[in-house]
């Protein structure tokens, strides 16, 4: 996978996924959800994150922008397998380390890049926040809480 960098479908991929989602559909299933437009990993300190880009679709109006916003894409951010260890440690302090996404009120008149700039903000963000000393101290903490355990056994 190419780092720092977005991968792109063409539309006629997009299409061709949506047929299939269409056409393999079955009773009791959504007839609406979202096919990825494009996606990249990205490094920020030594630390990966995924970003996608999705496009929502409904069986009848095909693609299209769910309710008032501006575009038929959104974006999240996730955390790679390789982050999990990471996420799991923070998970405490922070539930949303490296997942969020712009299905937010406050993102309906935003445009794909702007959606994506966010994103890359709350990454980084969320990576940056774990140079702070009060996370450094939880982490010694936990360290020697399982040290301590180890010991006993």
């Amino acid at each position: 996978m190419t780092i720092n960098e977005l991968i792109w479908k063409s539309e006629i991929e997009m299409q061709k996924k949506l047929q299939e989602r269409i056409t393999t559909w079955k009773p009791n299933q959504s007839r609406d959800g979202y096919i990825i437009k494009a996606e990249g990993k990205f490094i920020h300190r030594g630390i990966g994150y995924l970003i996608k880009i999705l496009r929502y679709y409904t069986h009848t109006d095909k693609f299209k922008p769910i309710g008032d916003r501006i575009s038929d894409c959104h974006v999240v951010v996730e955390y790679p397998d390789e982050t999990k260890p990471i996420a799991e440690l923070v998970r405490d302090f922070n539930s949303e380390f490296l997942y969020h996404d712009t299905l937010h009120s406050f993102n309906d008149n935003q445009t794909v890049g702007e959606q994506l700039q966010i994103c890359h903000e709350w990454a980084k963000g969320d990576i940056d926040s774990l140079m702070g000393k009060d996370i450094i101290e939880e982490i010694d903490n936990r360290i020697k809480s399982l040290q301590e355990i180890k010991n006993k056994i």
